[in-house]
């Protein structure tokens, strides 16, 4: 479990979300951030299961305000002594109850009125405390955004990650995070990776040449902060008999799975004279292609059983355009 602080989020995050501390700001609470949880972290006003951080747009203050006035008070008394509650954020009205900052200075809850709308603050703040909640993971590689895709290089010592990412790079490319990259679990199927120690993103130790900042040498879009990952490429040194045992119509494609999330891998033998940044870059269009449901290799043996039973009667043929990236 995972402690925030209002005070941390409100200080961290306050100029993002247009955040104004209206009342409740004697005593600072706690969002109790758990991986089961995250969704259940924030939502709009609901008295039954009550959300840590309670929204309240113009509908919710609409439905208060039509109860009878004992009603009224009850709900209020209910939604203000709930242990659980960490804060309320009024967004969508140009005007707060004169009772809401009442109660929240009586209660000591800490009440905000946001300047973003009520779907903006819900996507924000969820993005947000996923990723504090969830489940996390140090992975040996090098992470980078290869065509707008999350990459992780990985593969044993001495393969080449380093000078294939750096390779990448300086071919437009964009580095995350290298050796060690942390991810975590954000949503059911995404895995968010970044560098794990703040300000340390830039570097990228190459053997020869010792620790380089990508950013200085090369500008300032040659880094990312984080990407989510979906592909996996283990480099991999092969003796002749491994490299006679890897499928040649399909390549070396399996799965691993990642924080219970299953991530597309493609190994890639390392040789002399392989150019391993530009079959770097078609594994990258062509798992785009897979994913958007085109096989190269289906293609092929489709045609050459056409070819084989003289079925292909038009000397053309027809070009499969698909957004690669």
């Amino acid at each position: 479990m995972t402690l925030l602080s209002v005070t941390e989020l409100y200080e961290n995050h306050a100029d993002n979300l247009g955040l104004h501390w209206l009342a409740g700001k004697e005593n600072n609470r706690f969002l109790q951030l758990q991986t089961d949880q995250r969704i259940g972290n924030v939502g709009y006003l609901n008295l039954i299961h009550p959300h840590q951080i309670q929204v309240i747009s113009l509908y919710e203050l609409a439905y208060l305000e039509a109860l009878s006035d004992n009603v009224y008070e009850d709900a209020l008394k209910q939604l203000f002594e709930n242990a659980n509650l960490a804060c309320i954020i009024v967004v969508d009205s140009p005007r707060v109850p004169d009772d809401l900052k009442g109660h929240a200075e009586h209660y000591h809850v800490p009440l905000f009125m946001a300047q973003v709308s009520g779907e903006a603050l819900m996507n924000y703040l969820h993005g947000i405390l996923g990723r504090m909640s969830g489940e996390k993971v140090t992975l040996h590689g090098v992470f980078l955004d290869v065509f707008g895709m999350g990459v992780l290089i990985t593969g044993d010592s001495g393969t080449g990650k380093s000078e294939l990412a750096l390779e990448l790079v300086s071919r437009g490319h964009r580095l995350v995070a290298d050796d060690a990259p942390e991810f975590s679990r954000i949503d059911q199927d995404v895995i968010r990776g970044t560098c794990p120690v703040q300000g340390m993103t830039p570097f990228l130790e190459v053997r020869g040449l010792g620790i380089l900042n990508v950013q200085a040498l090369f500008g300032d879009s040659a880094i990312k902060r984080d990407k989510y990952l979906r592909l996996i490429i283990k480099l991999e040194h092969m003796s002749p008999d491994q490299l006679r045992q890897i499928d040649r119509l399909q390549g070396d494609y399996r799965s691993r799975q990642i924080l219970g999330v299953e991530i597309s891998e493609v190994g890639l033998p390392v040789a002399a004279g392989r150019n391993l940044a530009v079959l770097l870059e078609c594994a990258v269009r062509n798992h785009s292609l897979k994913m958007q449901g085109y096989n190269a290799a289906d293609e092929f043996c489709q045609r050459q059983t056409r070819a084989m039973y003289g079925m292909d009667k038009d000397d053309g043929y027809v070009s499969h355009r698909f957004d690669v990236y």
